[in-house]
């Protein structure tokens, strides 16, 4: 008898690990894109930080270049001191060189704009003014709502991989060693239709810009996976499993 209970135990355990990799997976995935993503918002703030305390340069169009000699050392340095904040900054979070692997003015570029690149160029005409120091600063904002924003969608992506895992637990906590009664069939299969459904009503919750749709985010966060959809992959391998051992 001892020996029996010992082996439903071991393939109701099997079955728990089966059922719930996808999701357990998924839930990793999620919480290391996260870190990822706050720690970059947080060096986007560094960085606006270490720009805002920045001096610009006011000049005059009418003066004469023969007449701004101290303007000539003041366009390179402040340049320099953007350079080296956005270096020391967005560069130096830990998973930058695995994750972009880009030189500064790439990644610049990509982040900002190509024109707020221009002007951190060597001999650039313009000059670390009040409205390139602003339209800088505004730039580095929207990186930081962009990461605020993704970060929400992040947190309720978890809220959804926990609620559709509590649920299939259930469901397996519920069974009779690995096999649903009879008389509890119907019931069963209605409750993994609807962990289905409300994890379709999460994509559809969501807006459709890229890696913030349902479909899109699940093709950015699980493409290295085995599967895309993991809540929906883990209720088809209970539904088959439990179906497949139905007497």
């Amino acid at each position: 008898m001892g020996a029996t209970r010992r082996m439903e135990d071991s393939i109701t355990a099997s079955l728990r690990d089966h059922v719930s990799e996808p999701v357990s997976t998924a839930e990793a995935v999620v919480a290391a894109e996260f870190a990822e993503v706050d720690a970059e918002r947080e060096a986007f703030e560094a960085f606006e930080d270490r720009v805002a305390g920045i001096d610009t340069v006011s000049m005059s169009r009418s003066t004469p270049a023969s007449q701004r000699p101290g303007l000539v050392q003041a366009r390179p340095q402040c340049a320099e001191r953007v350079r080296n904040a956005f270096r020391e900054t967005v560069m130096s979070v830990d998973h930058y060189d695995a994750l972009y692997g880009e030189t500064l003015d790439e990644h610049f570029a990509a982040e900002l704009s190509p024109d707020l690149l221009a002007g951190l160029q060597e001999g650039a005409g313009s000059q670390f003014t009040d409205l390139y120091k602003r339209t800088l600063l505004g730039a580095i904002e929207t990186a930081i709502d962009q990461r605020e924003t993704f970060c929400d969608i992040l947190d309720n992506e978890r809220d959804s991989l926990e609620t559709s895992a509590a649920a299939i637990e259930t469901l397996v906590d519920d069974l009779d060693g690995t096999r649903v009664r009879p008389q509890n069939r119907a019931e069963f299969a209605d409750a993994l239709d609807e962990i289905a459904r409300q994890r379709q009503e999460t994509f559809a919750g969501r807006t459709s810009s890229p890696r913030t749709d349902g479909h899109d985010l699940c093709d950015y966060l699980y493409g290295n996976c085995e599967w895309t959809y993991p809540v929906l992959t883990a209720v088809t391998r209970l539904r088959s499993t439990v179906n497949g051992l139905v007497a």
